[in-house]
């Protein structure tokens, strides 16, 4: 680099913010522009390096002369000049301007700081060149005479003090009038400019401060006046050169620039550069100032001429939409998830759009995940996702600063995953290093959970969540070519995108994906992300980006050859004639004019150059594809081939498998010609992995070979490979060798024997993929594998077709293909040779009539199967005597021997336990009844077969039945037992047993306490793949939050999030029942909300655990509001289905047993027929009796609320105050404020019925403050209105208000904040109720 550029764009900007720092109110000495600059000059020159203070001072003064020191603060007075000019050409139009002249420079004056100058710290200030006195229309000039003149300022300040020798020898006497008043002496009048109004701390725009010179000649007499002549001034030989400001090393742009400057002045003469606008020399000098590497220092053209033309790394003419990707960013760091597509025609920029957001992304503190999808390798399962978090973690495992970190991330993914993270080190290989220790899977801990596609996105968004927990930052995930996408990794980035919109922590995770215009229709599995998200509440961004304008398109070729935009001009308008703007092609075509010396280095001008009329006469194809193909057809044959082979496999492939392609191919100088080619710009490559420069080049090399070819080309690649991966332990080579054969298709294949080994080789694949949890990938390996079959392979292979066709069924199942499932499974059942053998594909069957809604055709046909199987329920006695043979049987066993129970290997068993484990499930909702004959046999079979991963299920289900007949300490036992036997045999049915066994603790554990066990169940109900169990878990888990006393306003946003996941997984049950609750939740807390259940009338008549929870809900809710007809109506409903109700003992039951217990008291009360009403509460109050000997804390305030209930109902008054009191301190001492509140309310209904008014104002005031705390603002509101018709005005004005909304960390709703101005005078009247209780209370102790 020239000693312009010594100190480095670094030092260069610190002299700018130097230079450019505001000057202080301090008077200071103006200087002249030649003194200027000779002090300048000297503190540059101070400023150089110690080595070069000991030269020669002509040598020290030409260093100093084209540093930075000097070259910042020269600029700055250039850009300055010139600013004022293009304003006064502006403000004074039709006004004399400055006259020209070759001694401007005389006229300049420079303020100093304090006379230092030793150290430039101030702004500079320039007196004004503008308008003079003269009327003369001659004093005018043209704008060219002007620049010219200004050219010659800037040739001076920049040569350091020195004129053009052209113009110094042109010089002429001037007339003595005019001699005299030059010989007036300018330096003797500066004194007089202390007067001078300059603002010193203006910044550097000049216009203000030395406007007040235009009538300086006047005012203050500084300059003597001088008559003008054109002829004298603009001498008809007065062409300058720069060439001695080039022999002094000044850069060569600036040289340049002002050698167009005063070639100006020649006219039809001046060369097509020479300025014809000085505004354009003030946007040229700013360019300068601004971008100094760019557009002033001197380009190593020497190294250019050797590697050839190099592109810019910058985003040009897309600021609008990264503005708008970092709005959209911002909003979903901030709470509301999004996420974003880029789309366009290919080689429009989307991926470079994306990569500068990334840029903003890892600036702001976050994470930016990028991965790529590609048409080659759609076979490989999460090939995009896998890459973006893989390339992630080999980062972090590279970074010995990270090492803390790393710490950090293993902790929480060991103690979040456990085993499970088995499966996400199988797409992830480098999260293994990460985490210490080689994971895998134990030998009963196989593929075969309810759903691996589920499993895996549940473990990525765990692993997102470590990621943005541990790292303090949110996570981006960049996918590109979303046209290629594979529906099992955009299901993957769905769940990412709505379980982040639902989770407590919503600042996580941002989702940009990229995709070519016009491929995406409502058949691609982008176009359910985007109605999942719909669905989900997640907004999203669409960019469509076009092509560049002409504008945009100059500043990149500008910028790519360090040229002024006003000299490339005349290139770009070719160039975007000739590509209409679409970015690869302009860039690939400067490559190809680099290419072909069209435009070319100069090492005498120091720039780039271009032969425009060749450039123009090029022939180019309008279609960036074909010429790409045409540029890749003239690379050496042995380069060519290199890169078809290369494109064969994909867009990109890490360094070490090409290699191996170099090996198992034999493809000798296959790495040394893919350099060549990344010499020629085809390819780029990093550190570990290679990849073209653009997709479409990729495109381009595999088109050059014909389509049929092409297929016998992958055909053979593939069986080379899977030959080569026998030996190898790397599963990607198999991966790689099946999809290589797929692309091949059956036509390729040569014989009967090589179709066998074919479908074997998709078969191992399809496994693989199983493994890593692509049921997708893993499906098109299996289907592929049974075209590649010949006629009758059934008879001669019937082994290798078996499994072909269960595990393409077993896929289909897991995709939701319930078509493709059917089509396999019959023709399985069709060619097995014993019933055993269609096992696998009954049971898909059995579990795609259960998730289809078709509950009871599953139950049949499972219990067909286990007919078959000889395994007989025997219904024909009662439950009860069921139970009693089970306890019967495990009475001789103690829990050590049967937790160490051998195996179970029987086959048919292992399946006749999956019959009977999701038997069990449903039969708990459909048949109650039946469910003891269930649990008895999975029990008998796990004790005399041997325990499966089905067996806890049996255990933990016996439990709940013991505990729903009253028997709690055995039931406690039994759901102890089966959590232990999951660490046993595998947690395959974690999910399942955690909810039941959870449901049986909170009657011994208090229920608070219980509530985590409900998110543990859920996550390993993810972690399985078990939705509908990760949903019951949710569901109870809600059930528990009231029964606990949870605050409304955190079960009303923990619903909304519930609702949304029940939708996203259509889970419609589970949806209706927990939008039944959030309407009585909503009514409790006074939201006007509507919440419309359009499925529920459907479901009612379908469904009895639907039935018999709306009929409960809407009782609750006629209590709570005191509608005795409609309580009574419904909970006589509600009674006419409860004996249909599951057989298991849970949370809801506490609720079933208190509400309908205190509406029976409530109707004994009223009613004609309370004794059977009253008999009715007597049994729900002997219930809660019964569980609070298992659970005081639980159950003793229910219990002693019943028991006031009864006491009042019989007339006991004395009994029902002693049993209030009880329930009300009990509810206050075990937190359940909720049924403080309630104990409260009705003990002041028990006292307004005995007439001890001031007792029941008491009862109910104490009522309203704990519905309040509880968040129950609708209730608060009705128990106000129920005292005011009850009750004195006086009485009320003293004692009672309506309720507000509390806001202590509760954000309000819209409904929450027209409460709160209705009813603001409540805190008020608290206060005032507070008082007089105390005052009543004093007064009553002085008495």
């Amino acid at each position: 680099m020239p000693s312009s550029c010594m100190y480095g764009v670094e030092h260069f900007q610190q002299q700018q913010q130097r230079a450019g720092k505001m000057i202080s109110s301090k008077k200071e000495e103006p200087l002249l522009l030649s003194e200027w600059i000779r002090r300048i000059l000297n503190v540059a020159a101070n400023h150089l390096p110690a080595p070069a203070k000991s030269l020669a001072s002509e040598v020290r003064d030409t260093l100093a002369l084209c540093s930075d020191d000097y070259l910042i603060p020269a600029l700055r007075v250039a850009w300055s000049l010139a600013d004022q000019m293009c304003k006064a050409d502006k403000e004074k139009a039709g006004q004399s301007l400055p006259v020209p002249s070759s001694n401007w420079a005389d006229g300049i004056v420079i303020h100093f700081k304090d006379d230092d100058l030793d150290y430039i710290e101030a702004e500079l200030l320039l007196p004004s060149l503008l308008k003079s006195k003269s009327n003369d229309g001659s004093a005018n000039g043209g704008k060219t005479q002007h620049i010219y003149s200004l050219g010659l300022v800037f040739y001076e300040i920049f040569s350091g003090g020195g004129r053009p020798p052209e113009i110094e020898q042109q010089k002429v006497a001037t007339k003595s009038g005019d001699a005299e008043a030059e010989d007036f002496s300018v330096q003797e009048q500066l004194g007089d400019l202390d007067s001078l109004l300059f603002d010193h701390a203006a910044p550097i725009n000049l216009e203000g401060q030395l406007s007040i010179l235009d009538d300086i000649e006047d005012e203050f007499n500084l300059l003597p006046k001088k008559r003008h002549t054109q002829s004298s001034d603009f001498p008809n030989e007065s062409s300058v050169s720069v060439e001695p400001l080039r022999g002094k090393s000044v850069p060569g742009q600036l040289c340049d620039l002002i050698a167009n400057m005063v070639d100006c002045i020649n006219g039809a003469l001046s060369g097509d550069d020479a300025y014809q606008s000085m505004a354009h020399v003030r946007d040229d000098l700013q360019l300068m100032l601004d971008r100094p590497a760019i557009y002033m220092y001197d380009q190593d053209m020497g190294r250019l001429s050797t590697i050839g033309l190099q592109l810019v790394d910058t985003l040009f003419g897309r600021n609008e939409e990264l503005s708008s990707l970092k709005e959209c960013y911002q909003r979903s760091v901030s709470g509301n998830t999004e996420f974003a597509f880029i789309s366009g025609h290919a080689g429009i920029g989307k991926s470079f759009l994306a990569y500068e957001f990334g840029k903003h992304v890892i600036l702001s503190g976050g994470i930016f995940l990028t991965g790529k999808f590609d048409q080659l390798q759609q076979g490989k399962p999460f090939s995009a996702l896998a890459s973006a978090f893989n390339e992630y973690c080999r980062m972090l495992m590279q970074n010995s600063e990270l090492q803390t970190t790393r710490e950090v991330i293993a902790s929480k993914l060991k103690s979040s995953l456990g085993r499970e993270a088995y499966y996400l080190i199988k797409i992830i290989p480098s999260l293994n290093d990460i985490l210490g220790s080689e994971q895998s899977g134990d030998t009963f801990y196989d593929n075969d959970c309810v759903d691996a596609r589920r499993r895996l996105q549940y473990l990525l968004f765990q692993f997102v969540e470590v990621l943005s927990s541990s790292l303090a930052a949110p996570v981006t995930l960049f996918l590109d070519d979303l046209q290629w996408a594979d529906s099992a990794s955009i299901a993957a980035v769905s769940q990412l995108l709505c379980s982040s919109g639902s989770s407590l922590n919503q600042k996580q995770f941002f989702f940009l994906g990229c995709h070519r215009e016009g491929i995406i229709d409502s058949a691609h599995p982008v176009w359910e992300l985007v109605c999942n998200a719909e669905q989900c509440d997640v907004s999203f961004s669409r960019l469509k980006l076009d092509c560049m304008g002409e504008e945009t398109l100059n500043a990149m070729v500008s910028e790519t050859l360090c040229i002024l935009p006003r000299l490339t001009r005349t290139l770009s308008n070719i160039i975007y004639r000739k590509t209409k703007g679409n970015p690869l092609f302009v860039s690939q075509l400067m490559l190809s004019l680099s290419k072909k010396s069209l435009l070319f280095p100069s090492l005498n001008r120091r720039q780039w150059e271009w032969d425009i009329d060749k450039i123009m006469s090029q022939k180019l194809p309008d279609d960036v594809a074909l010429f790409l193909t045409n540029s890749i057809v003239d690379l050496p044959s042995d380069v060519k081939t290199s890169i078809f082979h290369f494109s064969c496999f994909g867009a990109s492939l890490e360094i070490a498998f090409v290699k191996t392609l170099e090996i198992a191919l034999d493809m000798r100088g296959l790495c040394d010609n893919l350099d060549l080619a990344v010499d020629e710009g085809l390819l780029e490559k990093t550190d570990d992995q290679v990849r073209f420069s653009h997709d479409r080049i990729q495109e381009a090399a595999y088109n050059t070979v014909p389509a049929h070819q092409r297929y016998l080309v992958h055909h053979l690649y593939g069986m080379a490979l899977a030959s080569f991966s026998t030996t190898q332990s790397d599963d990607s080579i198999l991966l790689t060798a099946a999809n290589q054969i797929n692309l091949g298709g059956p036509n390729a294949v040569q014989d009967s024997r090589q179709s066998l080994t074919v479908a074997d080789i998709n078969l191992r694949a399809g496994k693989k993929a199983m493994i890593m949890s692509d049921f997708g990938a893993s499906y098109s390996y299996f289907s592929h594998g049974i075209s590649f079959l010949r006629e009758g392979y059934w008879q001669e292979h019937y082994d290798l077709s078996l499994e072909l066709f269960e595990l393409a069924a077993k896929c289909a199942l897991t995709n939701g293909d319930f078509s493709s499932l059917k089509l396999y499974s019959e023709q399985v059942m069709k060619e097995a040779r014993s019933f055993e053998d269609g096992l696998n594909v009954i049971y898909f069957s059995t579990c795609a009539l259960a998730y289809s809604l078709r509950l009871p055709d599953s139950i049949q046909k499972s219990i067909e199967v286990l007919g078959k199987l000889g395994i007989d329920l025997e219904e024909s006695r009662s439950a009860e005597a069921c139970v009693q043979e089970i306890m019967t049987s495990l009475s001789t066993r103690l829990d050590e021997e049967i937790l160490n129970t051998e195996r179970m290997t029987e086959p048919s068993m292992i399946i006749a336990l999956k019959f009977l484990a999701k038997l069990e499930l449903g039969m708990t909702q459909t048949k109650p009844r039946s469910v003891p004959f269930v649990t008895q046999k999975i029990i008998e079979l796990s004790l005399t077969k041997g325990m499966s991963p089905m067996s806890p299920i049996g255990f933990v289900h016996l439990g709940a039945l013991l505990s729903k007949r009253g028997d709690i300490n055995s039931g406690y036992r039994y759901v102890k037992l089966a959590l232990s036997l999951l660490d046993k045999v595998g947690r395959e049915s974690a999910g399942e047993v955690i909810c039941f066994a959870t449901q049986v603790k909170i009657f011994v554990e208090p229920i608070q306490a219980a509530l985590e066990f409900h998110d543990n169940g859920y996550a390993a109900s993810m972690a399985a793949g078990d939705v509908f169990s990760a949903m019951v878990n949710k569901l109870l888990k809600t059930s528990c939050m009231y029964v606990a006393g949870v605050k409304l306003h955190i079960l009303r946003d923990d619903h909304e999030k519930m609702m949304r996941l029940a939708k996203e997984n259509n889970h419609l049950i589970f949806l209706v029942q927990m939008k039944q609750v959030q309407r009585d939740v909503l009514r409790l807390i006074g939201s006007d909300e509507e919440v419309t259940i359009p499925e529920e009338a459907n479901l009612i008549a379908s469904n009895n655990s639907v039935l018999k929870t709306s009929c409960f809900r809407k009782a609750y809710i006629s209590f709570m509001f005191r509608s005795y007809d409609d309580a009574k109506e419904h909970v006589l409903k509600f009674f006419a289905c409860r004996e249909n109700a599951w057989a298991n003992l849970m949370a809801n039951h506490i609720n079933h047993a208190l509400y309908t217990g205190l509406i029976s008291y409530w109707v004994a009360r009223k009613s004609r027929d309370g004794q059977k009403w009253y008999d009715r509460g007597n049994e729900y109050k002997m219930t809660l009796k019964r569980w609070a000997e298992s659970s005081q804390w639980t159950f003793v305030n229910k219990w002693y609320l019943l028991e006031a209930e009864e006491s009042f109902t019989n007339n006991d008054f004395e009994a029902a105050k002693s049993f209030y009191k009880q329930a009300i301190t009990f509810a206050k001492l075990h937190k359940f404020v909720h049924e403080e509140a309630l104990a409260c309310e009705l003990a002041a209904y028990f006292y307004l019925e005995l007439g001890e008014m001031e007792q029941s104002m008491a009862s109910f005031l104490l009522a309203h403050e704990r519905y309040h705390e509880w968040g129950a603002f609708g209730k608060c509101n009705s128990l106000f209105e129920f005292v005011k018709s009850s009750f004195s005005p006086s009485s009320i004005e003293s004692d009672f208000a309506p309720a507000s909304i509390a806001t202590d960390g509760v954000v309000p709703t819209n409904n929450d904040r027209q409460l709160m101005e209705e009813n603001a005078a409540w805190m008020e009247f608290i206060s005032s109720v507070r008082s007089t209780r105390k005052h009543r209370s004093s007064s009553s102790e002085e008495d």
